[in-house]
């Protein structure tokens, strides 16, 4: 089965800056920087032809990014000046502070500070760089690489301000240093970087969203988001939406003093930001953190995926603040296992959907209750069905039963379809 790296080839194209692979819909999805009519382009540059000749039948969908130009790479969102003004109250000082406002290293423009609190696993389990002093366990914020390492520039304990020189900011608005980064080379999955933080002046809340995002950490199966709608919080378009594109993109992304680098692994999603953005933690409509915005045109926005934001860096991302102990508020981790919709096989190694029993007949616009068996290892879990969740224990016999209400949409005709998730809870030590 082909991959999207067996057609970064087409990157050789004029004015293509992306390229996107969908193995369900089988079709290659190719992002150029101006688009042409066929019958002005060279054959080398027509991916059409580029991948007629390489002998595979596949769909293939172009998709402007809307410079009007010919371009190496979209654009890192923190590094062009001039930078537009920021949205109210994102340059004001915030203590403590929170993910989305305006922050970045003391010695660039303007950007944003991302997901905290993050605990670091191993400062060599990743790919990542980090300074000699940070230890397992401790606690960093992160965002980009460009925003808060100047793009492999910096020196470890540059100051990080809150808000941005661009934005008012200057020395004694210092609120950590440059401890770790994944460095910007070509073929990298991440432009990711972390500093230090005195908790007692870190919020992990994110500015102007739902107090209680974000409800859990993106991992697995990113294929699955494809359409799914997408929101970001930033110091210059503020609270922004849109659909995503693709989720296993390779892009150009171009860096000044740099030039463009090559990235892998990227979601694509609609317009949403503008320059100072980079840094923006992106939430699932639900308030799951699914990425870490650093790139974009006036069409596009590029996020990594946040799963290799924390294995490149070798981080944790943590849902709650730690207590003195170290554990998350006291509060269970969930740790999803197992999402799926009950027309598809629901079966993992860990926990399996035995049963679902309706108490009432479905009716449009009816709450009914719904009991779900489950079957595993014995051992306390999670069950959401439809985004109501509770939890249950499998006993010595291997099976629970757990019963939760399920509202029918009121414009519900032949069918509906009911998500139901699960998993182990666990409380991070």
């Amino acid at each position: 089965m082909p991959s999207t790296q067996d057609y970064e080839f087409l990157l050789e194209c004029k004015n293509v800056i992306g390229v996107d692979y969908d193995e369900e819909e089988d079709r290659v999805t190719v992002f150029v920087s101006q688009k042409r009519p066929k019958d002005c382009l060279d054959d080398a540059d027509d991916v059409e032809k580029r991948v007629a000749d390489s002998g595979d039948d596949v769909d293939i969908s172009v998709v402007d990014s809307g410079y009007d130009e010919e371009r190496e790479g979209f654009d890192a969102l923190s590094v062009l000046e001039p930078l537009p003004e920021a949205a109210p109250g994102r340059t004001d000082r915030h203590r403590p502070v929170p993910a989305g406002v305006s922050e970045i290293n003391a010695n660039s423009t303007a950007g944003t500070g991302g997901p905290y609190p993050a605990r670091l696993a191993e400062p060599d389990a990743g790919s990542a760089t980090w300074h000699e002093d940070v230890e397992s366990g401790d606690l960093v914020r992160l965002s980009n690489n460009h925003v808060y390492a100047r793009s492999n520039a910096a020196d470890f304990g540059e100051p990080i301000i809150q808000p941005s020189p661009e934005d008012g900011g200057d020395a004694d608005d210092e609120v950590g240093e440059l401890v770790g980064y994944a460095p910007i080379e070509d073929g990298v999955r991440v432009d990711a970087a972390a500093r230090s933080v005195d908790p007692d002046r870190e919020s992990a809340s994110y500015y102007e969203l739902d107090d209680e995002w974000p409800t859990g950490v993106w991992r697995e199966e990113y294929a699955a988001l494809r359409g799914e709608t997408v929101t970001k919080t930033g110091r210059t378009t503020s609270v922004t939406s849109a659909d995503i594109e693709a989720t296993n993109a390779t892009v150009r992304v171009s860096y000044p003093d740099r030039g463009p680098v090559t990235l892998r692994e990227q979601v694509v999603a609609g317009y949403m930001s503008e320059p100072g953005d980079s840094g923006s933690p992106v939430f699932l409509e639900d308030g799951t953190l699914v990425g870490l915005l650093f790139a974009g045109s006036a069409r596009q926005t590029i996020c990594n995926r946040i799963a290799n934001v924390e294995a490149d860096l070798g981080v944790e991302i943590l849902t709650a603040e730690p207590d003195e102990t170290g554990d998350e508020d006291g509060v269970p981790v969930s740790v999803t296992t197992l999402d799926r919709t009950v027309s598809v096989d629901l079966e993992t190694p860990d926990l399996t959907l035995e049963g679902l029993h309706f108490e009432a007949e479905l009716q449009p616009g009816a709450t009914v209750d719904v009991t779900a068996t489950i079957a595993g290892s014995p051992g306390e879990y999670w069950l959401d069905i439809d985004d109501e969740r509770t939890t249950t224990t499998i006993g010595e016999d291997g099976q629970t039963a757990a019963t939760l209400p399920v509202s029918v949409p009121g414009d519900a005709t032949e069918s509906v379809t009911i998500r139901i998730r699960g998993g182990p809870v666990a409380t991070l030590e």
